[in-house]
């Protein structure tokens, strides 16, 4: 995995307990971790060197940024995510597409050329809510109800508002496309209910529709795994994670395409 630990070689003390990737060699036996992992590396390989470098500098300040209430290390995956829509650009058939640099004034994450016309894309993940990441960081129980809560959609509904404005920021011919890519990391941890909860949000998004915004979720995979569609957003289906059962002792196992 060699721009996975091109990421753990950005941190100048590996050792602090704030960084992230402790003890990764012994967190690569579990299997499911391992496999995870593969992924993350499958995304990265297929972003350009000048994107690769982008990430990896907006990704650095946040390898030793812990957040000890439950979230941990949340707003480095979050930006670890932006591969995803780099990636979802390129197969959508885009060209030039690269992490637009960060500056005083707001602006899109990702913009690219799909034939003459210029795509600007937003990369949003919703997280747990506080009080899932308070009984996930004492190790209390809880209630998973398989509805989403009016505070989760009004949520949504702000996230999408706030993404839409930045790419208005952003979009100074008022003629691009605009693209909000969206990731959601339910409370319901192994997603058992993640079909009811998207059934929701398409019903969501179908009586409030966020005008001149395409809504594209990932489906990550769970360990309750089911690809979703919706009539109101478009929903890439995250491939399945890297098999690895016949590789040989010593040898990395084959990363195939998604």
């Amino acid at each position: 995995m060699p721009r996975v630990f091109e990421l753990r070689d950005l941190i100048e003390q590996p050792l602090t307990p704030r960084a992230y990737f402790q003890d990764f060699e012994t967190v690569l036996d579990d299997r499911l971790a391992r496999a995870i992992w593969l992924a993350r590396e499958r995304e990265f390989q297929r972003l350009d060197a000048e994107s690769w470098e982008a990430l990896k500098s907006e990704a650095r300040p946040y390898l030793t940024l812990h957040n000890p209430n439950g979230r941990g290390w949340q707003q480095l995956i979050d930006v670890l995510n932006q591969a995803r829509a780099h990636n979802y650009l390129t197969e959508l058939g885009c060209s030039d597409v690269r992490f637009v640099p960060r500056g005083k004034r707001e602006t899109a994450d990702l913009e690219g050329l799909l034939d003459t016309r210029v795509v600007l894309c937003e990369v949003k993940t919703l997280n747990i809510s506080e009080d899932e990441a308070n009984r996930r960081n004492t190790g209390q129980g809880g209630y998973t109800s398989n509805t989403l809560s009016q505070q989760f959609l009004k949520k949504l509904k702000s996230t999408l508002g706030k993404a839409k404005s930045q790419m208005a920021a952003s979009n100074v011919c008022g003629n691009a496309v605009c693209i909000a890519f969206v990731i959601v990391n339910f409370d319901d941890l192994f997603a058992e209910y993640k079909v009811d909860y998207y059934r929701q949000i398409d019903q969501s998004l179908g009586s409030e529709p966020v005008q001149g915004v395409d809504i594209v979720f990932y489906n990550q995979r769970t360990a309750f795994h089911a690809d979703v569609s919706m009539r109101n957003a478009l929903v890439v289906n995250e491939a399945n994670w890297p098999e690895f059962e016949s590789e040989s002792a010593g040898d990395e196992p084959e990363i195939s395409s998604v």
